[in-house]
């Protein structure tokens, strides 16, 4: 059963990656995988068989259990995402899954934190610490604005038909899952060109396709989230918010650390609670 799902989340991660590049493509007007099979289908299949026959290079004082260990834990928490949605796992739906989602937000960033610790490379460790400090930025924010969402519903879990926020709320939303999910403009986990990949510096092989997987399937599950919330599960909005935000990773460049900081602390904190000050209001 494990391995099944394992299977259908690996197939998904290459449909989502496969429509990236062709967004990413149409939007600069260049052409995007077409070579492999018709239409570049198999594209990504093939980069997923190629990272796994990558050898694991270990460092010398690091640990095999650990180094596979905490990426594997990273692919288990992004799994356990979709426990909090009725529609795929009718037969564990419990009524706090989101305040279970908070807590699996928050124990994600241990594995990124972790993942350079456990590498023992300075420059995976300098990574993972500029990813975890980051993500002080936005875990209080995001916190704040499901617990305003539990004000709304009445409710502590997530159903069908909770459109709760107008469009102007649903950028709230926006910002707060690039954050979370470390895309463009807020990948300074991942600054390819400041800090060589970052916290995954030293990952290879499978150890990075575990990675790999937990960060798009977070993705795909954001955007069926956005859908619940906003639309009362729709798969078009499910597709909309997640082309868009394959789109503002091709228009926008990348943020200076320090005005990311500003953003989060000093613009969307007010903001937000203000959001949760009024969800009170209406809730009393």
């Amino acid at each position: 059963m494990v391995l099944v799902v394992i299977l259908f989340i690996m197939q998904s991660v290459a449909f989502v990656v496969l429509c990236e590049r062709h967004c990413l493509g149409g939007s600069q007007i260049r052409i995007g995988p077409n070579k492999v099979s018709v239409g570049g289908l198999l594209q990504a299949i093939f980069d997923g068989l190629k990272l796994f026959k990558k050898e694991i290079i270990l460092g010398s004082k690091s640990s095999l259990f650990y180094f596979l260990g905490v990426p594997g834990l990273a692919f288990v928490i992004s799994n356990m995402y979709w426990m909090v949605l009725p529609y795929f796992y009718a037969f564990f739906t419990f009524c706090y899954s989101i305040v279970f989602m908070m807590c699996l937000v928050g124990v994600f960033v241990y594995c990124v934190l972790m993942v350079g610790v456990v590498s023992k490379s300075k420059y995976g460790m300098l990574g993972s610490i500029r990813a975890s400090s980051q993500s002080v930025s936005y875990e209080i924010i995001f916190s704040l604005y499901l617990l305003s969402l539990v004000m709304q519903i009445g409710v502590y879990y997530f159903g069908f038909g909770v459109s709760f926020y107008s469009f102007v709320f649903s950028i709230f939303y926006l910002f707060l899952v690039l954050a979370e999910l470390n895309r463009a403009p807020f990948d300074f986990s991942e600054g390819e060109s400041e800090l060589v990949s970052g916290f995954n510096v030293e990952c290879s092989g499978v150890v990075f396709v575990f990675l790999f997987l937990s960060e798009y399937g977070s993705l795909l599950f954001f955007s069926v989230l956005f859908s619940v919330i906003f639309l009362g599960f729709s798969m078009l909005g499910v597709l909309v918010f997640f082309c868009l935000v394959l789109f503002v990773r091709s228009s926008f460049p990348r943020y200076r650390y320090d005005k990311m900081m500003s953003f989060f602390w000093f613009v969307l904190l007010p903001l937000v609670l203000v959001i949760l000050f009024w969800s009170i209001v209406l809730w009393l």
